[in-house]
């Protein structure tokens, strides 16, 4: 397939702010082959400026070169394009799929989003932005959502990346198959989130809104777009919130998320959570 200079405008074609780095469509460590899925990933870059991660990403260090993906996703939700040749981001995991073992650079776009990956800091325009990303990359090449695959899912011994999506990657290639315009596909299914703590309880219901405060009209932290695992920190008493015939004045705290949910929408039947302290 040689190198993979369409890349700026099937981004731009979906509607997305695409920045293009000088020297992209000669950049990279050889051709690509046949592309057979996108693996995603955060950079684990600073907490602060909107892709300050560009120069390691682009340029690489003494401990590996540069280009280490191919795609940047910025705070502000635009797209940077790196490099269209092969990048060494997948390192050693598999196989998946039609990729083999340890040899995944050739065969997938690496795609290394903004994020701490430490702690929920993706930003609203991220989580709108990432998945449709990858939505118009595999509809480029005849794929699938299931052939979104994250780097954690590839090397789950070494990598937790990306971390702290809201719904974790179902919740990811969810998306990416609604923007598709199919069903949600299955995937690989690794541990859910819990904010470095096991779930303990799991919503129900889509596109259910996590919010700053426990007021219906607090900031939108993100939407999950399905049932999601979550651990729940504890919980507070807010405004009601009324769906499906029920009410319910609590609100439910998930530090994976940063934010509240309300407890209508956890799959528990008590309105006020056993086992969780109020706060």
């Amino acid at each position: 397939m040689a190198y993979l200079t369409w890349l700026a405008d099937i981004l731009r074609k979906e509607g997305l702010q695409v920045q293009e780095e000088g020297g992209w469509q000669q950049r990279g460590h050889g051709d690509m082959a046949d592309i057979r899925g996108v693996l995603l990933h955060h950079t684990a870059g600073a907490a602060e400026g909107n892709y300050p991660s560009l120069a390691i990403v682009r340029d690489g260090d003494a401990s590996l070169p540069g280009p280490r993906a191919n795609l940047g996703v910025a705070r502000d939700g635009s797209w940077i394009v790196i490099a269209a040749g092969q990048a060494w981001h997948a390192g050693k995991g598999g196989p998946w799929q039609n990729v083999p073992k340890d040899d995944a650079n050739q065969y997938m776009i690496g795609v290394e989003a903004e994020s701490v990956g430490t702690r929920f800091d993706w930003t609203p325009a991220q989580i709108d932005s990432y998945p449709r990303g990858v939505a118009a990359l595999l509809r480029h090449v005849g794929l699938g959502a299931d052939r979104a695959l994250a780097h954690k899912e590839w090397a789950p011994e070494r990598k937790t990346d990306p971390a702290f999506w809201p719904g974790d990657m179902a919740g990811f290639r969810a998306r990416v198959a609604e923007v598709l315009g199919g069903a949600p596909a299955p995937g690989p299914t690794p541990p859910p989130p819990g904010g470095g703590q096991a779930p303990n309880f799991r919503t129900w219901g889509t596109q259910v809104r996590v919010r700053k405060d426990v007021k219906l009209d607090a900031p939108v932290v993100t939407t999950l777009a399905g049932p999601t695992p979550v651990f729940i920190e504890f919980q507070r008493r807010g405004e009601t919130v009324n769906a499906e015939g029920f009410s319910n004045p609590f609100w439910s705290f998930v530090p994976a998320l940063g934010g509240f949910i309300s407890n209508i929408f956890v799959d528990h039947p008590d309105s006020f959570l056993p086992g969780v302290p109020e706060r």
